[in-house]
């Protein structure tokens, strides 16, 4: 009865979880669309200002203009002022950036300074001075109308910023989520496995007293029944590999991992072209990595079948006469880019020690990034992950 509350719990937890988890991803997306929509809002508003100040620099340079006739000129500059004095304030409500208080305040005094050496140009032609009034336009006017479009481009470069840190840390949070919530699965689905385990009666049950006395044989033994993982710190590793921003830190992750796998050696292998190529290791000398050279994608082993199927593929100990291994692709957008080797001492047949593999490996494809021309493998298409061996 209670195994039964603790199952109960555990699905009603895993289910909760799961459904805030989706919640919080539907929010981050919406954020992230309302961002991008924001942004788009405002570069048609800043393209629209800059596209005013240019116009009103052509009305002004036509009042001088042979053959031109001065009053429809000065209507079309004294209209094109109006609405720029109009849309540099109604821009304010769609722009983000921290520059933008201030660029949007020097606009509005620029205004002010151009409305004022307009008014004196007009004065200039009206008393017949048009090489006064030339003078004001093409050189005070001129050099006005440069520095506010200058400052509607450095504006909209400042917005551009923004953007893509709004939406990088949209990113981030995404990640975070999604690791969190896989953790506490997987966490969680162990947890039933192993209550499952320990609930089976004992396997020598019904069976005569001379028999169930005897001793059972080391190899006869379940093997995954002896591996214990370190889930909490498979989780953090995912979660340090999630918050790099250089390669200069896989190798000690790599070494971290090594230990929860409790494997000997690691190597990232990194598609390029038709052939896989050594590039991070844990575990080898580097004199050692050096002479291994690339694989091919039509090669008989493990590294490339999985590179090929898009399959965790497993290397039993009882065909090296040594230690097993586990090879887990590494998908990209479009693609698999690549495998990670796991060589472990124990249990490369045992599935949590597989589920962690894995793990590590989809979280080291969002960090590494894969070389030009790589694996034809649709990642979209590849097939759920099964052991096999190869």
């Amino acid at each position: 009865m209670q195994e039964h509350r603790i199952r109960l719990a555990v699905t009603t937890l895993l289910l909760a979880s799961g459904l805030v988890a989706a919640f919080f991803l539907w929010t981050i997306e919406q954020r992230t669309r309302t961002a991008i929509a924001g942004a788009a809002d405002a570069s048609a508003r800043l393209v629209r200002i800059s596209d005013t100040i240019a116009a009103i620099g052509t009305a002004q340079q036509s009042y001088v203009a042979p053959g031109q006739l001065d009053a429809p000129w000065f209507e079309r500059a004294s209209a094109l002022m109006s609405d720029l004095s109009r849309q540099i304030p109604q821009a304010r409500k769609s722009l983000r950036s921290p520059a933008a208080a201030s660029v949007l305040l020097q606009l509005a005094a620029s205004v002010d300074t151009l409305t004022a050496a307009d008014a004196r140009t007009r004065q200039n032609l009206q008393l017949g001075q048009e090489l006064m009034a030339s003078d004001v336009i093409f050189s005070d006017g001129r050099n006005l109308l440069d520095a506010m479009i200058a400052s509607v481009h450095d504006l909209q470069a400042a917005e551009h910023e923004h953007l893509r840190g709004d939406v990088s840390a949209q990113a981030r949070r995404r990640w975070l989520a999604l690791g969190a919530v896989a953790a506490l699965w997987m966490a969680a689905l162990f947890s039933l496995v192993a209550m499952s385990v320990s609930a089976r009666p004992p396997a020598t049950a019904g069976r005569p007293a001379d028999q169930s006395a005897a001793p059972r044989s080391v190899e006869a033994q379940p093997r995954t029944q002896r591996i214990n993982v370190d889930l909490p710190e498979a989780a953090t590793i995912c979660t340090d590999l999630s918050r790099i921003t250089t390669t200069a830190a896989l190798p000690g992750l790599l070494g971290r991992a090594a230990g929860v796998l409790d494997a000997s050696g690691l190597i990232l292998w990194i598609s390029a072209g038709e052939q896989l190529f050594p590039v991070i290791a844990h575990g080898y000398s580097d004199d050692r990595l050096a002479r291994m050279g690339p694989i091919a994608r039509d090669a008989e082993n493990a590294a490339a079948s999985a590179w090929r199927t898009g399959q965790l593929a497993i290397v039993p100990a009882a065909k090296t006469g040594g230690q097993g291994a586990i090879v887990t692709p590494l998908f990209g957008l479009h693609s698999c880019i690549g495998v990670l080797s796991v060589e472990v001492r124990h249990g490369e047949d045992n599935p949590a020690v597989q589920a962690v593999a894995t793990m590590i490996a989809a979280q080291l494809s969002t960090v590494v990034p894969a070389w030009p021309a790589g694996s034809l493998t649709p990642a979209g298409n590849a097939p759920p992950s099964e052991a096999r061996s190869a």
